[in-house]
């Protein structure tokens, strides 16, 4: 078969990856020779030679390219490039986004424009999904596919006398040849020693500080059910190393819920301790599966972490440059404390880990990432469902050209002997090739109690499913015609891979095919909270809120990282060590160099986190400069929402205590608004006269709402208070902040007009007719504000862009369109940031 198309994706939590494979299956059908590839696994220099190419991409950050595109959209971004490089090249783009973000899809346009630039002719006009849709990404995935597929067939005809093949809805539900093959290692063999031994040298190796590991390794295989039900605990307390020792409290924080739920006996004890290790080696090896089927020259499971200059913290230990992405630290637990009322619903907890010993580095605004564990019941039941023992070892390794359908074995008699003469070493000469515990793969590989599955699961199901109502409905899930239907069932509700395995019982896939086709045990990032210039390098601590919610059709459910989090409790262990697997990564926030450049944060619930991360770096430097003698760093605003005073009031006596000392401005530094906070008509007048500049004689709003009648006051004293509505109450002093004007005289009104006129004196002082009187009059200018957004992705960020193009109307005179486009100027300019999260 000739026809070649390449498919190359950029993915960052596997959807893109997962439409490119979708792609490449059904090419296969229409008689295209597919190959799919990761961008930055393929040779770049390879492109001109190319004819057909389809591209699929997501968006990361602030408008950023997936981690595995970076290499190579740098290389098409060289200027040295000849316009006509891809003259020959023809190509479509597919792009996955969320619409609430500010940078929806933006790497899937840029690289449509620069593909263009290049001298290459688009086949299609490229296609935008968007999570936000009912349907998620796959509603304009479905139509562009329908267009894609005659825009290549024009593009490559097929050879005269070979008819177009009709693809049927029963073809397009076939499998392609398996990926990965599974093979189940005998119960006591040599394979199976040999495997045990080589994960005990290699635990003791890379997490040195957890002593004992190789031990329970060695010991574990005997006394287990057949589900795979782990043995005695009894280690855990023979071996247990932890300080217990006690810790100060958060000031101003509420105790924790005596509720507080429960993650297998709070994750304590080296038992414990050894799953988790496990369970991490395992995702490291199949990462690196991963890439080698992706393509990569050289599988890896990723680069050494290298989120900044900072400190490291313990980097004398040897084994420190082996920590990064998906090469995990078991940090040590050191405090897991509820900072909510208890009475209130949102359960949020401040969470302290010790990475003494690890190396990794991190700086404000940059990502702290967990390692999630499904809990101990959980995976029980997984195990049961498919039959499997969870205490024996299987050998997983890409699957070979023309090898089985289900890409599983069991060994048979050659395969085991081959298996126990090559042992572990031989293992390892097959390219990603890695032997783990049955236990340890489900755990540490598949997301089986958090992601929602894609289509193509229900595609491996139907091959196996034996019941007839059951293979009815994953047929129709699996096609088009069920999109909807399929998103109303699955992702609407959140059902998990386990609780579909429920729905469709007769179905018992192979493992081989889960491994490909269910959803991937992915990390969850958290932004770090905390300063390791003020708290010291081996400190970082975490903002996580619990997500809990009740689906449409009212099933509970909770978030799989933060859930495992809150259950994991170190003051409860009775001396007993918690630990968690950890990496640092450089995040999307990096504070200006300068600084006198005053800081504006916008950080509504759980998004303050990497903003305390800001404020306390801004507090040592400030204790650093006083000690020496120089100007403190210019003062921060820091713009807080949350529900009430009383009960998600985050960091409060810390906020207050940074006003006192000036790293927050200490008349204008701290605003809040609360959403559900009865406030007096009289207080809130108050603000809102302070906001703009006015004398607070008797509130004008208190006038009115008197003028009113008590129904108007009532409902004014009862409205909700987002931080939106506070960017615009406080436009005159944020208008001045982000052009770099000095504050007015204590006697001036700081109404839009007199700011107006400042602006257009500084304007005037910096033309090339020289400062005027009046500029001369007035204080030097100040470094020009910096904006940093964070928060939830739905309709906050769009939100506050709004708000900030609000101040420049009214208080810069601007029309509508001038001033929303001088928010995407400070954008551009690096003077407007956003990190958010759906």
């Amino acid at each position: 078969m000739s026809n070649p198309v390449l498919i190359l994706y950029g993915s960052q939590t596997g959807n893109a990856q997962d439409v490119a494979e979708r792609i490449g299956r059904e090419a296969r059908l229409r008689l295209f020779s597919p190959r799919v590839v990761a961008m930055d696994s393929y040779d770049v220099t390879c492109l001109p030679a190319e004819a057909l190419v389809v591209f699929v991409t997501a968006t990361t950050g602030q408008g950023e390219p997936p981690d595995n595109m970076r290499r190579f959209w740098r290389f098409l971004l060289r200027k040295s490039l000849p316009p006509d490089s891809l003259a020959g090249l023809r190509f479509g783009v597919f792009g996955l986004g969320d619409s609430g973000y500010p940078q929806y899809n933006v790497m899937a346009k840029k690289l449509d424009r620069r593909l263009e630039g290049l001298g290459a002719t688009p086949l299609l006009e490229r296609g935008l999904g968007d999570d936000q849709h009912p349907s998620g990404y796959e509603a304009a995935l479905d139509p562009w596919l329908t267009r894609l597929w005659p825009a290549l067939r024009a593009a490559c005809p097929l050879p005269a006398g070979v008819p177009e093949p009709v693809v049927s809805e029963d073809a397009l539900l076939e499998l392609g040849p398996p990926k990965f093959r599974v093979t189940l290692l005998p119960r006591g063999g040599g394979a199976e020693a040999a495997a045990r031994r080589a994960l005990a040298a290699r635990l003791a190796a890379e997490q040195p500080q957890v002593r004992g590991l190789a031990a329970v390794v060695l010991s574990r295989g005997g006394g287990s059910s057949s589900n795979g039900s782990s043995t005695s605990d009894a280690a855990s307390a023979a071996a247990a190393n932890g300080d217990g020792g006690a810790q100060p409290p958060l000031p101003q924080q509420a105790p924790a819920a005596a509720s507080a739920p429960s993650s297998d006996g709070g994750g304590g004890g080296l038992a414990a301790h050894c799953r988790l290790a496990e369970a991490a080696a395992a995702a490291t090896d199949f990462r690196r599966l991963l890439q080698a089927a992706a393509g990569a020259v050289a599988p890896d499971a990723g680069e050494p972490a290298q989120p900044s200059n900072g400190t490291a913290a313990g980097s004398g230990n040897v084994a420190a440059a082996s920590y990064g992405p998906w090469r995990p630290y078991l940090a040590r637990l050191v405090r897991n404390q509820r900072i909510t009322a208890p009475d209130h619903f949102q359960d949020t907890r401040h969470v302290e880990l010790d990475l003494e010993g690890s190396g990794l580095s991190y700086e404000p605004g940059d990502i702290i990432s967990i390692l999630p564990m499904p809990s101990e019941a959980v995976v029980d039941a997984f195990l049961a469902r498919l039959g499997l023992d969870g205490e024996q070892w299987a050998s997983v390794e890409l699957a070979a050209e023309g090898g089985g359908e289900d890409g599983s074995a069991a060994g048979p008699p050659q395969q085991q002997q081959q298996q126990e003469e090559e042992g572990e070493e031989g293992t390892a000469r097959r390219p990603g090739a890695f032997t783990a515990r049955v236990r340890s793969l489900v755990t540490g590989c598949l997301d089986i109690g958090g992601g929602s599955p894609r289509r193509y699961l229900f595609q491996v199901l139907l091959q196996s499913a034996t019941a007839e109502h059951e293979r009815e409905r994953l047929s129709y899930f699996a096609t088009a015609d069920g999109r909807d239907d399929l998103y109303r069932y699955n992702q609407r509700e959140g059902r998990t891979l386990l609780e579909v395995l429920q729905d469709f019982r007769s179905a018992a896939p192979p493992l081989a095919r889960l491994l490909e086709a269910a959803p991937h045990l992915r990390p969850r990032q958290f932004s770090a909270a905390s300063s390791p210039r003020l708290r010291g390098p081996a400190a970082a601590q975490l903002l996580v809120a619990l997500v809990a919610y009740v689906t449409p059709y009212k099933r509970p459910r909770r978030g799989l990282c933060s859930a495992y989090l809150a259950g994991l409790d170190p003051e409860a262990q009775g001396g007993q060590e918690v630990r968690v697997a950890v990496w640092t990564e450089r995040g999307s926030l990096r504070m200006p160099r300068s600084l006198q450049a005053p800081l504006i944060l916008v950080g509504p619930g759980t998004g303050v986190a990497p903003f305390r991360s800001f404020l306390e770096e801004r507090c040592a430097l400030a204790q650093q400069a006083h000690a020496a003698g120089t100007p403190p760093p210019a003062p921060c605003y820091l713009f807080f929402g949350c529900r009430s005073a009383a009960a998600d009031y985050y960091y409060r006596a810390q906020w207050e205590e940074y006003r006192a000392l000036g790293v927050l401005d200490r008349e204008q530094g701290l605003i809040t608004a609360f959403s559900r906070q009865p406030v007096e008509p009289a207080q809130q007048a108050q603000q809102a006269q302070r906001a703009q500049g006015e004398p607070e004689g008797e509130p004008a709003q208190a006038q009115g709402q008197a003028q009113q009648g008590p129904a108007a006051a009532a409902a004014a004293a009862t409205s909700k208070v987002y931080v939106t509505q506070r960017i615009r109450e406080h436009g005159a002093l944020l208008w001045r902040l982000l052009n770099g004007l000095p504050a007015p005289p204590p006697d001036a009104a700081a109404s839009p007009a007199a700011v107006a006129a400042s602006t257009a004196v500084h304007s005037a002082a910096s033309g090339a007719g020289g400062p005027t009187a009046e500029a001369a009059a007035l204080p030097a200018a100040l470094e020009p504000a910096v904006v940093y957004v964070s928060g939830s992705a739905q309709k906050m960020p769009a939100g506050v862009a709004a708000a900030f193009a609000d101040v420049a109307a009214a208080h810069g005179g601007l029309g509508k369109e001038a001033a929303a486009a001088w928010v995407r100027q400070l954008e551009l300019k690096g003077r407007y940031f956003v990190e958010a999260w759906s």
